[in-house]
């Protein structure tokens, strides 16, 4: 059994290339294919989680997980776009720090024009490009946690732990001002000060979130075969584990874990 040419690279991406750059830059720095767990915007820093060989099958497994920022935001300007790169729309009050500190739990925010939400098809900022107006819709985001790390009007500097699918810049938005600067420290469990390009992980470094399942070797064929355990009360995906080698993620219903995704 082996996982070999499969693994996790976790990156810590630089401002100015896209995410899809730098996974294509891993990629070739390892001889394998690469995907990724999460993209960052061009101008945003910090944690890329990159996913290689047939690791790229775990990825639906991380899409989902709270991720953590630290933003600096410019109040008093809203841009078109919710960072530095958009034309300027209004000028906007500076809030107070108690106005800030509210924006925790679940809020409504509308989705940013320059982003990868697909309108009638079309990719938004695919239409914000070629100067297409349309209306955007919004989303519901979780704000775990907010704290003001520096306010210094009209710059602002926060910490956030979000739930997946928050977008930093319509924070800065509902805030009436605009993102200058983003870096992404953790998704989920994994954290940029874990990040070294070079080093190629073995795939179950990306699951730390998930139950662990110990096999024995006549459970680890069953899997490897696809064929489910039974006499296990478990609900949800779990790691199924034969050493210290993932052999793949199972799903269990309350009764049997039925294989999901294969990797030894």
């Amino acid at each position: 059994m082996s996982t070999a040419g499969a693994g996790m690279v976790l990156a810590d991406k630089e401002a100015g290339p896209s995410s899809f750059a730098i996974v294509r830059r891993v990629g070739r720095a390892h001889g394998l294919k690469a995907g990724h767990a999460g993209t960052l915007d061009p101008f945003a820093t910090g944690l890329l989680v990159c996913l290689l060989g047939r690791a790229t099958r775990l990825a639906r497994y991380l899409v989902g997980l709270d991720k953590r920022y630290v933003a600096t935001i410019r109040l008093g300007v809203r841009t078109a776009t919710g960072d530095s790169e958009g034309e300027e729309l209004e000028q906007t009050p500076l809030p107070e720090a108690a106005d800030i500190l509210a924006l925790q739990g679940e809020v409504e925010l509308e989705v940013p024009a320059a982003s990868a939400v697909k309108i009638d098809g079309e990719r938004a900022y695919r239409l914000h490009r070629r100067g297409v107006a349309v209306e955007m819709p919004t989303r519901r985001s979780t704000i775990h946690a907010l704290e003001i790390v520096r306010l210094e009007p009209p710059e602002l500097v926060l910490g956030l732990h979000v739930s997946s699918g928050t977008y930093v810049r319509a924070i800065a938005d509902f805030l009436g001002g605009h993102c200058t600067a983003l870096r992404r420290t953790a998704v989920g469990e994994l954290t940029v000060d874990e990040a070294a390009e070079g080093t190629l992980r073995p795939p179950l470094d990306a699951l730390p979130h998930l139950l662990r399942i110990e096999l024995s070797a006549e459970e680890e064929t069953l899997v490897r075969t696809g064929r489910p355990l039974g006499g296990r009360a478990l609900e949800g995906p779990v790691a199924l584990v034969h050493g210290e080698t993932l052999v793949g993620v199972g799903r269990g219903d309350g009764h049997v874990i039925r294989p999901e995704t294969i990797l030894a």
